[in-house]
């Protein structure tokens, strides 16, 4: 009755839960039709005011919990995100910060107290817990990622707003002014901000401290080409005026940039814990098997069913990276930071670290080295290539250490399997044991331990002195010829023969040193796969920058050191080359154009580089690009296409890497215990049954 009680259970939740997955399917299609036709849609953005009650609760809650060490990291590192994002007032930005907070320890209390539940196991609270610390930082970029697409369509309508104000005034500071009066909350700080910094008595300056904080690069060129417009004027084009072609670019950008954003985020939503949910599913999936197929314990015990679990996780945490890596799409991942303690750099200081690292660098002026400087380029690295060693170096060394104490450990294993199994003179169908069969097993096992402790103080251990022991413990004149007694003594000496074999052997150090070797390159492999999917991102930033261009070409005064700095405003993948760029402009300009062309070498983006090493001295940066305005078709159908070629190879590398850890768990720790352990079984019976 218990039995069938938890197989109904166990079928009852899983009926609910795929009905539940179902239902939450539809409605999220449904949501992203809805918000895909929202992002084109050029009315205003509704406002979601909170009840009062609940922003109280909110305040209250942020001034209690900031108390709590732990509760307060995780609050800091959510209003540090939202700051990055938003220039809340503080009122909002605790109760950003609170919401957030709460959805992020509700889902992980919730799914760790559920796993508790279920599993019943210390081990698997404990990867629990380390799996609910790599997704809090998961759950956070989903929650802020919300609020930064929803400060974007905010300004995509406001845009539209102070287009209509303009042609009305036609003055730019009041159509700021009237746009933003109409606009959601969150937005309409950013833009009277921007009114602000435009009516102020020294708008450059003030508009160079705002470039320090603004939430998006979208609200700097924004800021910026209304300056230049209030500056110098706005200008008569054959498409009508050069500020509302400007401002009618802008919004097709944000929106393009939102409608990547959504589809990527709908392709790869759910993909990251989808990754490692196995890593939790692997222990009740294991007790399941276990209670309802006991012959599964032996393999779960066993040195093969450890080595799959490991090999299942390792699976999980490089899928998990790699599809981090693939849906990295904001500002926030994109710009290389350096780390607050630079570990790397202490452990390059200390003088026989610093011989060891400075002899597996490649020299100067080879290919390697090349290679190596170049590959941490592409990806923007903050590491220096001695640190980027450090990094192979230590990742080869946790990798071997690992392999050493995962050998031992299953030496130790095997000899407590051995020591503690029940022991069952006959094969059971499917390891059923009851109470009785059980009680004798273990005290059969309790017998042969005595036997092995008394033979293995002998110096030589043969046949005929285990069965001198077996036959003096039980205390009876036993034929040689009887087959229990020889089934015992087999027995017996196969479980001695087991523990002498369970030591270091010569070919595990081979495997410490093949797997220590894949991690001494496992760096290099996750920077060339994050270049692959960066390469399909530059492409697009570069189309930015044929926009951006296009808009600063047609003012007279533009030279190119000002493009190069509004480039680098507002690029995010190429913005370290630009800024080394700016730093040695200077000191020569074509010096620095061709110091550009060799850091961030990629075609297109070269393309634009060498155009204005033409209007360097020789034309006008109008004339550099002037085929941008009359191919401004062609090159929205290709980055259309681009755009669409983007999300489906992301799609489908985020897909394969998403459902794989999924496969093997089904595969290898479910199906194959019971396939391998039947044949095993299949195989004692016929041994059994040709003695009979």
């Amino acid at each position: 009755m218990n039995k069938w009680f938890w197989i109904l259970l166990i079928s009852g939740i899983a009926i609910l839960a795929s009905g539940g997955f179902l239902l939450y399917s539809i409605l999220k299609e449904r949501k992203r039709r809805k918000n895909f036709g929202s992002v084109w849609a050029s009315s205003k953005a509704k406002k979601q005011v909170a009840s009062p009650k609940l922003m109280i609760f909110y305040q209250k809650s942020y001034v209690q919990l900031v108390k709590i060490p732990i509760i307060k990291s995780q609050m800091l590192r959510i209003r540090k995100r939202l700051m990055s994002i938003n220039t809340y007032d503080e009122f909002t930005l605790r109760k950003e910060t609170m919401r957030i907070t709460f959805l992020t320890l509700g889902i992980i209390v919730g799914s760790v107290t559920l796993l508790a539940i279920l599993s019943q196991s210390g081990l698997a609270v404990f990867f629990g817990i380390l799996v609910a610390i790599i997704a809090n930082e998961l759950f956070i970029d989903i929650f802020v990622n919300r609020v930064e697409d929803r400060i974007l369509k905010q300004f995509a309508g406001v845009l539209e707003d102070n287009r209509h104000y303009y042609q009305e005034l036609r003055m730019v500071d009041e159509a700021i002014y009237q746009a933003a009066q109409g606009s959601p909350h969150d937005i309409k700080m950013q833009t009277e901000k921007i009114h602000e910094i435009l009516t102020s008595k020294e708008p450059a300056k003030e508009l160079e401290r705002y470039y320090a904080v603004a939430p998006n690069r979208y609200l700097k060129v924004f800021s910026g080409v209304s300056y230049l417009i209030m500056e110098y004027g706005d200008k008569v084009l054959p498409k009508g005026s050069m500020y509302l072609n400007a401002i009618n670019k802008f919004v097709q950008e944000i929106r393009y940039d939102l409608l990547r954003r959504q589809k990527l985020r709908y392709k790869l939503g759910g993909l990251t814990l989808i990754a490692i949910v196995p890593i939790l599913l692997s222990f009740p999936l294991m007790y399941w098997a276990q209670e309802y197929f006991p012959m599964t314990r032996e393999f779960y015990e066993s040195k093969m069913g450890y080595l799959i679990k490991l090999f299942i996780y390792t699976i999980a945490a490089i899928c998990y990276v790699l599809i981090r890596k693939l849906s990295e799409n904001d500002e926030a991942k994109y710009v290389s930071k350096g780390p607050k303690w630079q570990w790397e750099k202490k452990i390059y200081s200390w003088p026989w670290a610093k011989w060891v690292i400075d002899r597996l660098v490649p020299a100067n002026h080879t290919r390697n080295h090349y290679r190596s400087n170049m590959l941490l380029k592409e990806v923007n690295s903050p590491l220096t290539l001695e640190w980027f060693y450090v990094h192979r170096i230590m990742m080869s060394l946790v990798s071997f250490i690992g392999v050493v104490v995962l050998c031992v450990f299953l030496h130790f294993n095997t000899l407590n399997q051995v020591f503690t199994n029940p022991t069952s003179e006959q094969t059971k169908i499917l390891g059923y044991m009851n109470d009785k069969e059980l009680q004798s097993a273990e005290a059969l096992t309790a017998s042969d331990n005595a036997i092995i402790k008394e033979v293995r103080n002998e110096r030589e251990v043969t046949r005929d002195l285990i069965a001198d022991k077996v036959r003096s413990n039980s205390n009876l004149d036993v034929p040689t010829e009887d087959v229990a007694f020889n089934n015992t003594v087999n027995r017996i000496t196969e479980k001695i023969n087991t523990i002498n074999n369970e030591y270091f052997r010569w070919w595990e150090l081979l495997i410490a040193i093949a797997i220590a070797s894949i991690g001494y390159y496992f760096p290099v492999w996750l920077m060339q796969f994050q270049r692959k999917m960066r390469a399909l991102e530059m492409q697009n930033e570069v189309d930015q920058f044929h926009v951006l261009i296009s808009i600063l070409s047609e003012f007279d005064r533009i030279s190119v050191e000002s493009v190069l700095e509004w480039m680098e405003r507002y690029s995010i993948i190429f913005r370290p080359a630009l800024q080394r760029c700016l730093l040695n402009f200077d000191s020569g300009a074509e010096e620095a154009l061709r110091a550009l062309q060799r850091d961030a070498p990629f075609e297109s983006f070269n393309r634009i580089t060498k155009r204005l090493l033409q209007a360097v001295e020789k034309i006008s940066i109008r004339d550099a690009f002037d085929d941008l305005e009359m191919e401004q078709e062609y090159y929205a159908e290709q980055k259309k296409e681009r755009l669409e070629r983007l999300i489906r190879q992301k799609s489908s590398w985020g897909k394969m890497l998403g459902w794989t850890p999924g496969a093997l768990l089904i595969g290898l720790y479910l199906v194959f215990p019971f396939l391998y352990m039947s044949f095993g079984q299949l195989g004692d019976l016929s041994i059994q049954m040709q003695s009979i």
